[in-house]
């Protein structure tokens, strides 16, 4: 009689039995379905059966965290599992490797414990190497509370890259980054955060990427006055004090997006920017001592910009100064204004689209009023006229209706052109 064709040797967990549809997929696929697991997950799938012995040696994606192996695992174990899983799988092509540790994860709060992740962090290092010799595509380090972590050079000079993320949490040690030499030609997307950057390291990166297309620079200390790249075209600043005057020479750059606590200390210069047509502005506060030419210079910049957001209350300080000398921003099709009571300062809206005769799209977000009793005394606002001849459609988000039904009058009023009517939406958010 001819043996069950799913009948495993002795040599085999009985396991398998329960698994003949999923064995029977093709092996690029199992590799796939074990990409999705937890790398400590996909190694236990070895004691399934033989052809799951070294499926897990393939997997093209790790993703080791070390809060995620749970509070059992110690420091020790989490080291040696990095390291292990690593060595096993040898040089087998690789797409994305992720490591993320935070040094007080979970269980590890006493300064103990801290000093025990410094010693093992240093393991680090090699970790990194052992990736990039399985020339990855994508690169994510995401490390917290450690002194004496250094990157490998090669690191800099990995010709597979094409995603490069530093989160290395030690702004203020000067020296954590800092390649003599950078040659990452296959790089397009570099995302740097909490970290320090100097003059010449900042343009060694720029210089050593030439097919780079998009930088962020989140909660970084900024020690440099002068960007230029010729391919970037995305240009994200997030949060990054100490820096003063940046001059931006980007003849490709598209999009730039500004994000910040204080404005007035980080101010750009648009130098060589002919491409731009996308600009996104946030700032939650802004002081009189911060103002300077420079905010008008940077206006001034946008004249190609189609799409314009503008956000929180610092912006809205900073446009009272700005909007008297403010261009006329021909190009503008969409514009974005708002996160506070409009109410409050309707001519400020009114000034800003005189400067706007070929928008098409005005999105207002409109913040729910702390004092009501304030709306009433502003009634005789939003009398200065413009015309936005274009004007398709405005969309108006709000978190209470009190005080809408004035910004849409306001609106309608100067936005009626005869028999062509402009579409109003509404949305809460």
């Amino acid at each position: 009689m001819e043996p069950n064709k799913h009948t495993t040797s002795d040599d085999e967990p009985a396991m398998s039995h329960s698994l003949p549809e999923l064995s029977a997929l093709p092996e690029p696929v199992l590799i796939h379905i074990l990409s999705f697991m937890d790398p400590k997950e996909a190694v236990q799938t070895c004691i399934l059966s033989k052809q799951w012995r070294n499926l897990w040696t393939h997997i093209p994606s790790l993703n080791f965290e070390f809060k995620r192996f749970g509070v059992r695992c110690t420091t020790a174990a989490f080291v040696h599992f990095v390291a292990n899983m690593l060595y096993f799988r040898g040089a087998s092509k690789m797409d994305t490797f992720r490591l993320r540790w935070h040094a007080g994860s979970q269980h590890q709060v006493s300064s103990y414990s801290d000093v025990i992740c410094e010693i093992h962090v240093s393991n680090a290092s090699s970790w990194i190497f052992s990736a990039l010799r399985c020339k990855p595509r994508v690169i994510s380090l995401d490390f917290l509370g450690f002194t004496n972590l250094k990157l490998p050079h090669a690191l800099f000079t990995c010709t597979s890259l094409e995603q490069l993320e530093l989160k290395l949490s030690n702004r203020y040690n000067e020296e954590t980054i800092g390649p003599k030499y950078v040659n990452l030609p296959n790089l397009k997307k570099l995302k740097l955060s909490v970290l320090t950057l100097k003059d010449p390291v900042m343009q060694e990166i720029l210089w050593g990427c030439p097919l780079l297309e998009e930088l962020s620079l989140s909660e970084c200390i900024l020690k440099f006055n002068k960007m230029k790249s010729d391919c970037l075209r995305h240009l994200t600043i997030k949060r990054c004090p100490g820096f003063g005057a940046v001059e931006i020479f980007m003849p490709s750059l598209i999009s730039v997006h500004l994000e910040d606590s204080c404005p007035g200390v980080n101010k750009l210069s648009l130098k060589n920017t002919p491409s731009l047509v996308k600009v996104f502005i946030s700032y939650e506060y802004f002081h009189e001592h911060f103002f300077s030419s420079a905010e008008f210079e940077f206006f001034n910049s946008l004249t190609t910009v189609t799409d314009l957001e503008l956000y929180d209350t610092g912006v809205k300080a900073l446009l009272e100064k700005i909007i008297p000398n403010c261009p006329v921003l021909d190009n503008l099709k969409r514009l974005t204004f708002g996160k506070w009571l409009i109410n409050e300062k309707l001519d400020l809206l009114c000034q800003l689209l005189q400067h706007t005769p070929n928008l098409e799209k005005l999105t207002v977000v409109h913040k729910k009023p702390t004092n009501p009793g304030r709306i009433e005394k502003k009634r005789a606002t939003g009398q200065i006229p413009f015309k936005c001849k274009q004007l398709k459609a405005i969309e108006i988000k709000y978190s209470d209706p009190s005080g809408v039904h004035e910004l849409v009058d306001i609106l309608v009023r100067n936005t009626s052109h005869g028999e062509k009517s402009v579409r109003i939406d509404f949305s809460r958010f």
